[in-house]
């Protein structure tokens, strides 16, 4: 048997040793166990802690969620959400501060509450497309919407209804339509990368300036929509919905630009315009001798073009005619008065020293006067010349940052309240309501009028003023609402 007392090692014996080592064991395992149960403990603390935030985070979102519920209703019974309170700033400015607060499933269902109870997508649309232009009450652009999921409850069965929303300038990246009804819905100007459209209908949507790479259309109905100036590079679209939609200035699912194309469907609009020019051609020139142009209404968009040939024949009509799904357009002829224009299209940074002589100044005011329709007769009497300039600057400035000049039936051309009428002549897209919006843009460009042009795409080539009841809006890139340091101004020159 071992003695433990009597076996040694360097003086110390067994039992010396064993000693030693309980004695160093001991603590340092209890020190260990505190270490673990400590650390066990601030992450259950932290949990708790978390969990704590989360439950509070969301009763505040629901008690935002509920408040406003409440308030909105309140204000509608009250009279504040009708027409004649536009633009609705206070209801505006609520919302957006709420929006901020809350998560993408209550974002959701307040977009579904706006709609059934008319606050957005206001529009009239029939057979998916647009037939009537209202503002909406509640305004969505600029907003963030990422990640949000829109489903009908009941499947293909009922589609949400969202026809006529306007989701101009949102950002939507990675969001859910599953089952939606998004027929006449603006998506211009917007973020909808990786979003993922499932059985909805997308009749006569417009898609202007969109990042769309990454989306997925699944089994989506794209008849009639119009794709332009977008990117859907990496996009899920198949061949039938290729042939529904137009394109514009796309860049494809394969990377490669489109070519423009137009849809086997068409929008119907409210005004519609046809063009049609009789032309005269002399026996010794390609040049035009007499222009002659009628104008009337149609039930359908169209556009006539006519293009002098060098033949020698004593005369041609030529009368063309083209459907198209995004905009209201007219184009004027080339007329004698037109040509003494001495600046063609939108200029940037015009000096208004380097206008040729009989140009005078006659309307100066500034982005915080209203031009009201008892207003706009007053200018228009005192800039009662044949043509005209508008433009905008810095009231500190001389040079105008942007500036258009046209014959004055054309810089005055009606069209009323429809978003996305121009009338093209002296290489600039020209609107104008006496109770609505004036303005114009580059070329043949595309413009949205909510009131004014919200459109994006050029932005330094677009002006737009109010008419309605409100001062602003833009000066090229700028938003100029209600700003005194920037003017409008207008010459005249016959």
């Amino acid at each position: 048997m071992v003695d433990f007392n009597k076996r040694a090692f360097c003086h110390f014996t067994l039992k010396d040793i064993l000693s030693i080592i309980s004695s160093v064991a001991i603590p340092i395992a209890l020190a260990i166990y505190t270490a673990i149960g400590s650390q066990q403990q601030k992450q259950q603390a932290e949990k708790k802690q978390q969990f704590d935030f989360e439950q509070s985070k969301d009763l505040r979102q629901q008690t935002l969620y509920d408040e406003f519920l409440n308030n909105i209703y309140k204000l509608d019974k009250d009279g504040y959400l009708n027409d004649s309170k536009n633009p609705w700033a206070f209801a505006n400015a609520y919302y957006r501060a709420a929006h901020r607060q809350w998560d993408t499933i209550r974002k959701g269902d307040i977009i579904q509450f706006l709609k059934e109870e008319q606050l957005i997508g206001r529009n009239n649309c029939s057979n998916g497309c647009r037939t009537t232009e209202l503002d909406d009450i509640i305004r969505l652009n600029e907003l963030n919407f990422d990640k949000v999921h829109l489903a009908s409850e009941t499947g293909v069965l009922n589609k949400l209804n969202l026809q006529c929303v306007s989701f101009d300038q949102v950002s939507m990246s990675n969001a859910e339509f599953s089952s939606v009804s998004l027929n006449g819905v603006s998506f211009d100007g917007g973020r909808l990368n990786n979003a993922k459209f499932d059985s909805s209908s997308l009749l006569c949507a417009s898609f202007n300036g969109v990042n769309l790479s990454g989306a997925d259309f699944g089994n989506s109905d794209l008849t009639g929509a119009h794709f332009s100036n977008s990117d859907l590079s990496g996009a899920k679209l198949t061949e039938e919905q290729i042939k529904q939609a137009s394109f514009h200035n796309v860049t494809m699912p394969n990377g490669k630009k489109s070519k423009t194309a137009s849809s086997t469907t068409t929008k119907k609009r409210i005004a519609q315009t046809t063009t049609i020019m009789k032309t005269k051609m002399s026996t010794t020139s390609s040049s035009i001798s007499t222009t002659k142009t009628i104008t009337t209404s149609s039930s359908s968009t169209s556009t006539s073009t006519s293009i002098p040939s060098s033949s020698t024949t004593s005369s041609t009509t030529s009368s063309t005619s083209t459907s198209t799904t995004s905009k209201t357009t007219t184009t004027s002829p080339t007329t004698a008065a037109t040509a003494q224009l001495s600046l063609s299209g939108v200029q940037l940074n015009l000096d208004p020293l380097s206008l040729s002589s009989g140009w005078s100044l006659c309307y100066n005011g500034t982005y915080a006067d209203s031009l009201v329709s008892t207003v706009v007769a007053t200018v228009l009497a005192a800039c009662n010349k044949n043509k005209l300039l508008l433009g905008c600057r810095p009231v500190a400035n001389t040079k105008l940052s942007v500036a258009a000049m046209g014959n004055r039936a054309d810089v005055l051309y009606d069209c009323g309240s429809t978003s996305t009428c121009t009338h093209v002549a002296n290489g600039v897209g020209w609107y104008f309501s006496s109770s609505y919006s004036w303005g114009f843009v580059y070329g043949s460009g595309t413009v949205k009028r909510n009131t004014c042009d919200q459109a994006t795409g050029d932005d330094a080539y677009r002006l737009c003023w109010h008419t309605s009841d409100v001062g602003g809006y833009r000066c090229g890139s700028t938003l100029c609402s209600t700003d005194s340091t920037w003017a409008k101004v207008i010459y005249h020159a016959n």
